[in-house]
This record gives C-alpha cells, sequence and structure tokens, in this order.
C-alpha cells in the first residue's frame, strides 16, 4: 500500500504510452492525405506544364571538320590517308545576359487539392561576342573548320510550357523561333536561325520576349558570363532555392521581388560548355537558381507538425488531473484518463478533414472548441464541479491558442514550442513546489487500507 501513489503513475504512463497509437495511426493519416495532394500535382501537370527551368540563351555554331586520317591498307600492306569529314558544335556563353520575369500565380484544383500555377512574361537581352570563335579554333589550328549557320537556342523543362510565337531580335534584325533547343543533352525548348558567323564579328547585342508558364517551381541556369535576372511575383511566400541566392529581395502580402547577380566565376557553366560538344550540356540544368511557390498554408504540413505535438498535450492534460487527484484528495479511474486522451487525440483527425474543405484557421477553431467543449463538459460531471471543468476547459484553450501561434510561425516554431514546454514545466514546479509527495504517499496508503480494513468503499469521483 505504500506505493499507491507510484502505481498510479505507472498506470498513467502506460496510458500515455498507449495514446500513442492514435496519434501515430492520425499521423499516418497525413501521409496519406498529402500522396494523394501530390497525385493531384502530377495530374495538373499532365494536363497544364510541369516545373520549368530555363536554360539559356546559347550560341550554338555548327561546323564541319575536314581532316585527313591514317588507316591500314591491307592490299598495300601500308598506312595510307584519306579525308574525312566530322560534325560537332561551338557552344558561346553570352558576355552579358539580362532576364526581367513578371510572374502571375493561380491556383488549380483537382477535386479537392489545390496546387499553385504560374504565367511568365519574361525579357531577355543580352550581347554576345562571335570573336570567341578566334579561341576555340585556335585551340585546335591542326583541323580545318568549316562554320555553318549559327543559331540561339533556349532550352526548356517543358515546351507546351510556351505559350505564344517568341521573336528573336539579333543585330536589328529579326528571327522566328522554332520547336527543339538542339542542345547537346537538352532537346526540349526552341532556337531561332542566325545566320553564319566569323571570328572577327563585332559584338551582337540580341533581345526576345517569352510568354512560358509552368507549376510550383522556376528555375534559372546562369548561363552568361554576368546575369543579372529580376523576378517580380504575387505570390506572398517563396522559397528561393538552387545555388544562388537573391542580391536583393522584398516580401509582402502582395508577393515578392527578388534579383540575382551571378557571374562566371562562381558558376560551373564555363566547365559545363568546354565539354558539350564532346559529351552532355545537361549539366547546365543543374546549376541553377530559382524560387518555388511555397505554399505556407499547406494545410498537411500544419496538420503533421500538429500532431508532433499530441502527445506533448495529452501529457499535460494528465498531470493536471493527476495534480487534482493529489491536491484535492480525488481519485480519477484510468479509464477517465483514457477517454480524455481519445478526446485530445480525435481533435486532430477533426482539424485534418476540416482543414480540407475550409480556410486552416476555422478549422482550427472548431476543432478546438468541439473537443475543449467535450472535456470541460465530462470533467465538470466527473469532478461534479462546473468551475474545476471550466478551469481545465480554459488550460486547454490557451494551450492550443499558443499551439496555433507555433503552426504559423515558420521561422521561429521550435524555439515558441521549447519556451511552451518549459513554462508549463516551470508551472507545474512553482504550483507543487511546497507538497510533501511522502505526506501525501503515506496518507494516501494509509486512508486506503483503514477504508478496505472496515469493510468501507473507497470514495472514488465520476
Amino acid at each position: 500500500m505504500k506505493h499507491t501513489l507510484l502505481k498510479k503513475m505507472l498506470v498513467i504512463g502506460l496510458l500515455v504510452g498507449l495514446l500513442l497509437v492514435p496519434l501515430m495511426m492520425i499521423q499516418d493519416v497525413v501521409y496519406e492525405r498529402s500522396a494523394y495532394r501530390n497525385q493531384a500535382s502530377y495530374s495538373i501537370a499532365q494536363s497544364w506544364t510541369g516545373s520549368q527551368n530555363v536554360v539559356g540563351p546559347l550560341l550554338v555554331v555548327p561546323y564541319k571538320v575536314h581532316r585527313s586520317e591514317k588507316y591500314w591498307d591491307e592490299n598495300l600492306k601500308r598506312y595510307e590517308r584519306r579525308p574525312a569529314t566530322y560534325e560537332s558544335q561551338f557552344y558561346i556563353a553570352p558576355q552579358k545576359l539580362t532576364i526581367d520575369a513578371d510572374v502571375k500565380t493561380e491556383t488549380r484544383k483537382r477535386g479537392i487539392y489545390a496546387v499553385p500555377v504560374y504565367h511568365g512574361d519574361f525579357a531577355f537581352s543580352g550581347r554576345f561576342d562571335p570573336a570567341e570563335l578566334d579561341e576555340l579554333i585556335k585551340a585546335r589550328d591542326d583541323e580545318r573548320f568549316e562554320l555553318l549557320p549559327a543559331y540561339l537556342s533556349v532550352a526548356t523543362s517543358d515546351v507546351r510550357g510556351i505559350e505564344s510565337q517568341p521573336m528573336l531580335s539579333w543585330g536589328g534584325k529579326t528571327h522566328e523561333f522554332v520547336a527543339d533547343a538542339h542542345i547537346n543533352g537538352l532537346r526540349s525548348g526552341m532556337h531561332a536561325k542566325v545566320g553564319n558567323l566569323k571570328p572577327g564579328d563585332e559584338a551582337v547585342s540580341f533581345s526576345f520576349k517569352l510568354s512560358l508558364r509552368g507549376m510550383e517551381n522556376l528555375g534559372f541556369s546562369p548561363v552568361g558570363k554576368s546575369n543579372t535576372v529580376t523576378m517580380k511575383a504575387n505570390w506572398p511566400s517563396p522559397s528561393f532555392m538552387g545555388r544562388y541566392l537573391p542580391t536583393t529581395r522584398s516580401i509582402d502580402d502582395k508577393g515578392f521581388t527578388a534579383t540575382w547577380n551571378v557571374s562566371s566565376f562562381s558558376s560551373n557553366v564555363p566547365k559545363i560548355l568546354d565539354a558539350c560538344a564532346t559529351k552532355s550540356c545537361s549539366g547546365l540544368a543543374d546549376d541553377w537558381f530559382g524560387v518555388k511557390l511555397f505554399n505556407s498554408v499547406d494545410v498537411y504540413q500544419k496538420s503533421d507538425r500538429s500532431v508532433k505535438y499530441g502527445i506533448l498535450f495529452i501529457l499535460l492534460t494528465f498531470v493536471a488531473f493527476f495534480l487534482f487527484e493529489v491536491m484535492k484528495g480525488l481519485r480519477l479511474h484510468p479509464m477517465q484518463y483514457l477517454l480524455v486522451g481519445l478526446d485530445l487525440s480525435v481533435f486532430y483527425l477533426l482539424l485534418i478533414s476540416l482543414s480540407e474543405h475550409m480556410a486552416f484557421g476555422a478549422a482550427y477553431l472548431i476543432a478546438t472548441l468541439a473537443s475543449t467543449s467535450l472535456i470541460a463538459f465530462y470533467v465538470s460531471n466527473v469532478l461534479r464541479s462546473i468551475k474545476l471543468g471550466g478551469v481545465i476547459g480554459g488550460a486547454l484553450l490557451l494551450l492550443y491558442a499558443m499551439l496555433y501561434a507555433i503552426l504559423g510561425s515558420e521561422d521561429n516554431a521550435l524555439l515558441m514550442g521549447t519556451l511552451l514546454i518549459f513554462g508549463v514545466l516551470s508551472l507545474v514546479m512553482i504550483v507543487t513546489r511546497r507538497v510533501d509527495w511522502y505526506a501525501i504517499t503515506d496518507s494516501m496508503s494509509g486512508l486506503v487500507a483503514a477504508r478496505r480494513g472496515n469493510g468501507d468503499e473507497v470514495p472514488r469521483h465520476g
């Protein structure tokens, strides 16, 4: 009988462990619904377009190499020479590349799932220097080159996203883009022929506009020796991604504006272009920067984060009940603890299901009021005290309000959660600082033993 209090604490601990099972099942539901949302994104991408990464523009100069090759003549039994011709390409990066992007976003739905998509108007401008052909040709001075008509190429992840016919302004002349990027390893996109180039030609300025649509992600590869990309969009929660962060950025409730300045000294583009002709230019798509249209009100992400606090809420509620038992001389049955814990668990299931059909804040409010009202009603009847029921309900409302603040904070969630735990622990320690646990244990054991020795029932509440 001396260990009555300890046994009760062990039973409460087992109940907390048991309630981990429904919480894990609810978390599985969150993952499952999130997977359905991802399937909806894939389905929309099939009929719309997927994420876009723009590579280019690059100046591509096809050429033929004429040379003689040595071969063994079996009839003459000696080496002979014969002419051979090979075709390849030179890739020239722009000396300067400027991209101005104006992006308009909207949401597309598949069932109950919404996915952000965008329409972008891009203005490209810059300058190419054909004199770079001198260096490329001199590096292989043992070969004779025949330069073919060059073209300017732009690769995109999904060519279906090009909404209108782009026109290229090249040295004062206009050329039409046609499909296929014609870049080794990057076929999807477009190209425009610019005619024959010679090593001694002067630098040429270019410009063109591109209307491009995509979904969720938008990226650029810094193919120029000097790159400046400015993006303006009406999306309030961007997530900047890739190898380079914006030099400047401004974010508010109406959208964001960001500017990237990237030079060839900080990128891998020069090395990749050197290997383009013999290998592949696909590495250009891996060296990129851009933005993801991050959905800061993603209900599944917030629901997942809230479930992780579930065991803490259950533990705090059980601690409050246990303190009522100890300090008020009450007795609660483990089944009553279990029912309250299940109600706290069902709160998260309510939150997930409601948030799929309404704003997350409204769903959170309804789930909170439903859960705390039921617990307050139940505790009032169990403890036969409306006041104690109201105290428990009010404390839970305060905890849920603090949890909502944590869920809404992207940068300070860990700090706020830690402060919440520390604050509650401090409160419990302050409230119980003068409690004589040995005296309470002895009195509880003595009371139970006396009642049972006299054949009396031990008083219970509820």
